[in-house]
């Protein structure tokens, strides 16, 4: 549902997409252009990715998903990742370099990325230590969902970006039909995707919620997988500490030679010494 409100081919999805990049971006883009879809499922990665939209807005490239799961809790490395892939994709050999664009990697996350963070949308670029920018021309804007859905939903509190938050969230609960409408007397863009939305046919309704159904499967069993190698992860680790202990109390080998035996951490036999 989330790419055919800003990819169906008609005036009211365009709108809605030049209208989400600008609230999300914070600045107006009028010149908004889809690219195919050439970077999509490069890895098995990429491919948990539910969807994968790329665009030029003004001469910048920009490439929007929405992202269900923090897979390892490596996202942040796979969206710097991306975003550098996609520059270069756009980027021919031997451009000038005061001609490269900007690149923008915009992710909506059905997940807390950062929960020390306070904001719910948050922009990432290169700075130095004194907080000075290289170039701005890799960006990363993560907007966080689970964090908009605590938010207030008194209209009148929420800036733009947030209300398209809200309305990803609710579009698709009767029960929250109300506010939508209320979204779309208050954000234009909001109310072009809701008119694409309402166009959307019943046979692309069901594809969409059983493509969700099938995606929640597989990320349950990705988790599940995931929980499984870290538990003999753990239990490979807690052998390696009580063999490291049995050569320094039967062997009398050192703490060090032990650890650097087992492939383990100093401080890890350390710790186990002091309560055996």
């Amino acid at each position: 549902m989330f790419k055919t409100l800003f990819t169906d081919e008609s005036e009211e999805a365009n709108q809605a997409l030049t209208c989400f990049l600008s609230d999300i971006l914070g600045k107006t883009v009028t010149d908004v252009v889809l690219q195919p879809n050439e970077l999509s499922g490069e890895s098995d990665s990429d491919r948990q990715s539910e969807f994968d939209i790329n665009c030029k807005i003004d001469g910048k490239i920009a490439n929007i998903e929405m992202q269900g799961e923090n897979d390892k809790q490596a996202y942040g490395k796979r969206a710097e990742y991306h975003a550098a892939h996609v520059l270069n994709h756009y980027t021919p050999k031997g451009m000038d370099w005061d001609k490269i664009p900007q690149v923008f990697q915009i992710s909506v996350l059905n997940f807390v990325f950062d929960k020390d963070a306070e904001k719910c949308i948050n922009h990432y670029v290169l700075r130095n230590d004194e907080g000075r920018t290289i170039s701005n021309t890799l960006n990363v804007i993560f907007m966080e969902l689970p964090k908009i859905k605590k938010l207030d939903d008194d209209i009148s509190r929420l800036t733009k970006a947030q209300m398209w938050g809200k309305f990803f969230l609710y579009a698709s609960i009767p029960e929250k039909a109300d506010y939508v409408r209320r979204l779309t007397e208050a954000n234009g863009g909001i109310k072009m995707a809701f008119t694409v939305l309402k166009n959307v046919s019943q046979d692309e309704l069901n594809w969409y919620h059983e493509t969700r159904y099938w995606m929640h499967v597989s990320d349950e069993v990705t988790m599940k997988n995931a929980a499984k190698r870290e538990g003999i992860a753990e239990g490979e680790h807690k052998k390696a500490v009580e063999a490291a202990i049995t050569l320094i109390k039967k062997y009398n080998a050192t703490p060090e030679a032990a650890a650097a035996d087992m492939g383990i951490s100093l401080d890890d036999v350390l710790q186990a010494l002091k309560t055996k």
